[in-house]
């Protein structure tokens, strides 16, 4: 989640105060851990935020913004997916510094016009504003277990218990879906997501179970 906290300093204190403040209150209210990333955009701070994981807290000012985003895989940079990673490191483009070292040309001949965004991105150029009223794009369930489980019946079930709720979500959205995605997460934080289209859009938890178990199964 973002939060725009732009001159409210007077209100909630500095930004680095309130991400402690954010931090205890989930940590007292849920007792689970939160990272929260500060920095002048949405992207750097999203960045930010899944460096410092599980438990982290890091500030990422205007001044040392270059410094700590260039280093960074290109992988990183929001738009970068596997066939695109696969072109970036063809062209030798291997870190965020190595694009944002290219011209605007450059990008737009190899890239298309999706390598303009992707380049200003890697310059820290995102003026994208915090939109708290967007319409609802996904309906999303998750659950952080204690330890690892590898009882593939045992996910099942559980997975049944996430498609119900998702469904549920739907319903009371009043919205229809067609694309079902699975994510799993170990104890190092490495995350692995498949996705799967269906042939027409459903609130129906039973289908959307259906597809999610063929993706859990899927999963090596």
């Amino acid at each position: 989640g973002f939060l725009d906290v732009t001159g409210e300093e007077r209100h909630f204190g500095p930004p680095l105060e309130l991400g402690r403040r954010i931090k205890d209150a989930i940590k007292d209210a849920t007792r689970l851990t939160a990272s929260v990333g500060i920095a002048p955009s949405k992207f750097v701070a999203k960045l930010a935020s899944d460096h410092g994981k599980p438990d982290g807290l890091i500030v990422v000012e205007q001044e040392g913004l270059l410094a700590f985003l260039h280093p960074l895989p290109i992988e990183r940079l929001w738009g970068v997916g596997a066939k695109t990673l696969l072109r970036m490191h063809a062209l030798g483009i291997r870190t965020i510094g190595d694009l944002a070292a290219r011209d605007a040309a450059w990008a737009r001949s190899q890239l298309g016009e999706h390598g303009l965004v992707m380049r200003e991105l890697a310059l820290g150029k995102d003026d994208r504003p915090v939109e708290p009223d967007q319409a609802t794009k996904s309906i999303a369930s998750e659950v952080i277990f204690a330890t690892d489980i590898h009882d593939r019946a045992r996910l099942a079930g559980l997975l049944a218990d996430q498609a119900a709720t998702v469904a549920a979500r739907m319903r009371r959205e009043g919205v229809l879906g067609r694309t079902v995605q699975v994510k799993l997460r170990d104890d190092t934080f490495a995350t692995r997501t498949r996705r799967k289209t269906l042939g027409a859009p459903t609130d129906d938890g039973d289908a959307i179970y259906r597809a999610a178990r063929t993706l859990l199964d899927a999963d090596p």
